[in-house]
């Protein structure tokens, strides 16, 4: 006889289905998957000089990218294992923050980019400010047709919105739903927590209260003993936040440095 009660909560699936929706938001609403570190482009750089750093990013793997900032780190005096092999997560993370960093230079070296954020963004605002059925599925397809979403193949969380509808209102209309005319950021949160929720079976209130509690200590289901530490998608990427900050600085001092070194790396490879 099947025991009855609430079934439990996969956290570990919830925290994954969570993180790929609060990319999938912000990849809407700002073009980038993960919050901007709002760096400024190098200074004293002429626009040709810019394209040309930008076609190599553009060129690099993601892999090759994590390589690079490692030798950066170690440059920079950091102790670093250079013959360590990355892990996935790792690999994923340094892919984000490859297309952080073109992202940027883009912006500031093509000036039509603009006009490509500021139609995202009108999607985002009228997917947050539906009421009905029939305007969040129009917000969903206009969505689904960004070039870079279609690109990135990101059209199924548009199309996992479009498909419950009707959870997704209703997250909208909870009193929980961050109103605030400065709580984008939370409403992001919010919004793939409950959609994590819808995937994973739970109710979406469900999921959304059971992540924001979810405890990063020893005590945590997410904790890893052996490594001491939280592997929730949160922890992880404030890991990889603090070893990218040390190599921030070749925005300042080391954009060429961070080519050459990427060239050099590569010849001795091939």
């Amino acid at each position: 006889m099947r025991k009855r009660g609430p079934k439990p909560v996969d956290l570990g699936l919830l925290n994954v289905w969570e993180f790929e929706f609060y990319k999938a938001f912000h990849h809407l609403r700002d073009g980038i998957a993960l919050p901007a570190r709002n760096l400024p482009p190098p200074s004293g750089f002429p626009t040709s000089e810019l394209r040309a750093i930008l076609t190599r990013l553009k060129s690099m793997s993601a892999a090759e990218y994590w390589r690079v900032q490692q030798q950066m780190t170690s440059e920079f005096g950091e102790s670093i294992d250079l013959e360590k092999v990355p892990t996935k997560l790792e690999i994923e993370f340094a892919d984000m923050d490859l297309k952080e960093e073109i992202y940027w230079l883009e912006r500031s070296s093509i000036p039509h980019k603009i006009h490509a954020q500021a139609q995202r963004r009108e999607i985002w605002d009228n997917l947050i400010q539906a009421r009905t059925h029939a305007a969040i599925r129009k917000a969903c397809e206009q969505w689904s047709k960004l070039s870079d979403v279609r690109a990135s193949r990101l059209i199924p969380y548009p199309e996992h919105v479009r498909a419950n509808t009707g959870q997704f209102l209703s997250m909208k209309r909870n009193e929980r739903f961050p109103r605030s005319n400065y709580g984008d950021d939370a409403r992001i949160e919010y919004l793939a927590r409950g959609m994590a929720g819808v995937l994973v079976g739970v109710s979406p209130m469900t999921a959304i209260e059971r992540l924001r509690n979810l405890k990063h200590a020893p005590v945590g289901p997410l904790w890893n003993t052996g490594e001491r530490r939280c592997h929730c998608w949160r922890c992880n990427l404030r890991g990889s936040n603090k070893s990218s900050k040390i190599t921030q600085s070749w925005y300042e001092n080391g954009v060429t440095r961070f080519i050459e070194l990427a060239d050099e790396m590569k010849r001795q490879s091939s």
